[in-house]
């Protein structure tokens, strides 16, 4: 049998399963390229609804982004759209004197962002409200024992100095100097250690 026999033969007997094949991978390529549209046009969607509830907030109405997080924070919990609102209904809820609710919205971008500075920003607003309702340890607890975010170290020392603690006040606001700050920033954090020294 000669090679251009054995070539046909192998095609006779193979044909249906390289159509079958060419099918599955045709069908998976198409299918991938749908379910990546479709992101991206649940992503848009998202957008333009954050978009109206900002400006919404901005005009002085609260109700479109309050409403937008909770109709996101379970089917959309980790999108950064969702996120961003849920600093916005934070801050109405503090705003409000609602700090329960203010710490709800905080804790779900906490739990559920893959953002790490969307999170270090609901820290560090958590962080300030626990330390408003001088709830000290609960706010320790929440920035670590050894943050690496400098307005979280700042807090820390702020935290220290509450608690009548100079050294470790010192020694956190001394950390935040290391960083690279903006020359107020710098102004503050110098204004604080000479004020306990």
């Amino acid at each position: 049998m000669s090679d251009e026999e054995k070539v046909v033969s192998w095609f006779e007997e193979n044909y249906k399963s390289l159509i079958f094949g060419v099918v599955i991978g045709l069908t998976l390529l198409f299918g991938y390229k749908s379910y990546l549209s479709s992101q991206n046009s649940s992503q848009i969607e998202l957008s333009r609804q954050f978009d109206l509830a900002v400006t919404s907030y901005q005009k002085g109405s609260t109700s479109e982004i309050l409403s937008f997080s909770k109709s996101n924070m379970l089917d959309n919990s980790d999108n950064i759209y969702t996120s961003l609102a849920n600093l916005y209904s934070a801050k109405i809820m503090y705003l409000e004197n609602e700090l329960d609710q203010s710490y709800l919205y905080l804790d779900h971008i906490i739990l559920n962002s893959d953002d790490i500075d969307i999170v270090d920003i609901a820290k560090y607003r958590k962080a300030k409200i626990l330390i408003e309702e001088m709830k000290y340890e609960e706010a320790h607890t929440l920035l670590g024992n050894d943050p690496d975010n400098y307005q979280h170290i700042e807090l820390k020392g702020d935290l220290y100095y509450l608690q009548n603690n100079d050294d470790e006040a010192l020694r956190y606001y001394n950390k935040v100097l290391a960083y690279t700050i903006t020359p107020n920033e710098k102004k503050n954090i110098l204004a604080k250690i000479n004020f306990i020294k």
